[in-house]
Order: C-alpha cells, then structure tokens, then sequence
C-alpha cells in the first residue's frame, strides 16, 4: 500500500470515528428523551442505560448517512487544503480516490450486518420485558419454566419463544367459578393477534366427567386471548430487534401460516441492502468532494451531503410505509431507494471528471 493509500484510510477511518461518536451522541439524546416521555418521569438513570443500549441498533439504521457525512468532511477538507490537488497532479485517479473512499465505507457496513446478526437479539430480552414492564403482578418468567401470565379464570404458560417471539409450547388452563379445573388446552404454536391467539397442533382436554368427548386434538384453534393491546405489544418483539436469519425465519414461518410479513421482510431486505447504501453515498460524498468549488466551501459541501443523507433516510422511510399500504413487494421497496442512488451518484461522478 502506498503512502497517498495509507494516508487517505487512516483520514476516512477518522472520519468514521468522530461521526460516529457526534450522530451516537444525537440519537442518545433523543431516544433518551423520548424514554423520559414515555416513562413519564421515571428513572432517569434507568432510561439513560436503556437508550445507551439502543444506540448500536439505531446508529447501524443511520450508517448511510454517517456514511456520506465522514467521505464528504474528510475529502471536502483535504480539497480546501490542496491536498486533493496534489494528489490529483501527482497521477492519482479520481476512480482511484474513490475506490480508497469505497474501502471503509463497504467494510463498516459489512461489519454492520454481522453485528445485526449478533448483537441486535442480545440487547433485547422480551420475556423479561413482559414480566417486568405491562403484565405486571398478572405474569412470572424464568428460564427454567417459560413465561406464566393468568387472568380471572385462566392461566397460561408458554414454554418456548421461537424467532420473532412466536409462543411455543403452549398450555393454557381454564378454571371453573368453584376454583375446580375445567380444561387444559396445549399447542405446540401460536400466532398471537389483539383480541384473539391461532393456536396450532392443539390438544383440548376437558375435565368434566359428563363429556362425552374429553380428549380433541385440532390443527388450529382459535383462542381468545385475555390480553390487552399493550400487553400484546410488549410481548412481541418488534423486527429490529431480530437477527438477519431469525428475520429471515420467522418471514417464512409468517408465509406458511398464510399471514402478513411484510413489515418483517422489509426489514429484512433494508439490512440486506445496507452496504449497497452506503456505496452510493461514499460515491455521492466523493463526487461532492470533486466538484470545483470556491475557497472555503467546505461547509457549503458538508451541509448537502447532510441534506443528501438526512433526504435519503426520510424517503426510504416514506417509500417503506407507502409500500406497505400500497401491498407492494417489500424487496423492491427496499432495493430501489440505493439502486437510484448509486445511479445518481455515478452520475455525479462521471459529470465532475
């Protein structure tokens, strides 16, 4: 590796550094206030640690943008200093610079998608979420024995989460108004939703002596739930807490059940299309960096590329909620923002050659 290569990596990986840590300390500071809002001035301690352990999910969803605002400081300043120039007049390629900027921008995002892989399901414990926040005195967890919640008359134990939260291992017991058991229902699976739970491979045993039939086994059931929406909600974990092959599974095991999972595939293909993203906004940042400019424009440069990668975060948001009304293909949806903008961004390239 040359000694231009050398100093140009060591000036992007710095960069990435000290963007990081500014668009961390941001997301820190706003999901901290939202947990304050909705704790209703709790903990702060408590809501301090919470936000702090959402930043790494969070920051990898902002890597675009801190993508295009590292390349984009790092060589509009080197531009404004004549560094770019001399490197430019000394026989170095604008593809070759751009191919140098490519390199931590591709492996950050790589990196990125193994830490989803890994790191996002250990900073998210539902079973314990639920006992301890919404369920209240009604629910008791332990590893041991699953999660038992009850109601008046009813009492339920899941044994097992599946990816995705999907209940397994389910038995739920149906007590008379005497306190004498009427009926024990076991299911191998569940698909929870408001108001009423699919059970599947179920096994109905009724107690009472004068049924005729006290043994039925059924392939679904439908079992109306004793929760309540915000109890369900805590239950099920929300698709950015799950890994890119429980993701993958759990897309799979919705479509076998005939149910909706594009919300979940969406997720899924946004993860997938992360590195793809961020080469578009390295090539953008590069082509700004490129463009003659005048003397001190350096923050005229640093404020488009935050233009550009703000805009590109909130439109492939729209895009995602538009292409779930519109029932459009979540792979699409999520491919077609960092296609478009890989194209702009060659274009750009090609223009300030």
């Amino acid at each position: 590796m040359s000694i231009v290569s050398r100093y140009l990596l060591v000036r992007l990986l710095k960069g990435y550094g000290v963007m990081f840590v500014a668009v961390g300390s941001l997301l820190w500071v706003t999901t901290l206030l939202e947990l304050l809002g909705e704790s209703g001035g709790g903990s702060t301690f408590e809501s301090a640690v919470r936000a702090l352990l959402q930043i790494p999910v969070n920051l990898i969803d902002m890597l675009p943008v801190v993508a295009v605002l590292a390349t984009a400081t790092v060589l509009s300043a080197m531009h404004a200093q004549h560094e770019m120039t001399v490197m430019r007049a000394s026989g170095v390629s604008l593809i070759r610079i751009m191919r140098l900027a490519l390199v931590p921008g591709v492996a950050i995002a790589l990196a990125a998608l193994v830490a989803l892989q890994f790191l996002a399901p250990a900073l998210y414990h539902s079973p314990e979420r639920v006992a301890a926040s919404g369920v209240g005195e009604n629910s008791l967890w332990h590893p041991s024995h699953g999660l038992w919640m009850r109601s008046e008359s009813q009492f339920m134990n899941v044994g097992r989460f599946e990816p995705g939260e999907l209940p397994g291992e389910i038995a739920i017991y149906q007590f008379n108004p005497d306190g004498s058991l009427g009926s024990q229902i076991r299911a191998e699976h569940a698909v929870p939703a408001p108001g009423t739970w699919i059970l599947e491979d179920v096994s109905i045993k009724r107690l009472d002596r004068q049924s005729d039939d006290r043994i039925t086994s059924r392939e679904r059931y439908f079992w109306p739930s004793f929760l309540s929406e915000r109890q369900l909600e805590l239950f099920r974990r929300p698709p950015a807490s799950l890994s890119l092959s429980d993701l993958w599974t759990y897309v799979q095991s919705l479509r076998m059940r005939d149910q909706d999972a594009s919300e979940f595939e969406l997720v899924l293909w946004r993860r997938v299309a992360l590195p793809l993203a961020c080469i578009g906004m390295v090539l953008i940042a590069t082509a700004l960096a490129a463009r003659p400019s005048r003397r001190g424009a350096i923050g005229v440069k640093v404020t488009i590329a935050v233009g550009v990668g703000l805009g590109y975060h909130l439109l492939a948001g729209m895009a995602g909620f538009f292409g779930l009304v519109a029932d459009l293909s979540p792979m699409l949806v999520a491919l077609v923002p960092p296609l478009g903008l890989v194209l702009l961004s060659l274009w750009l390239l090609l223009t300030s050659r």
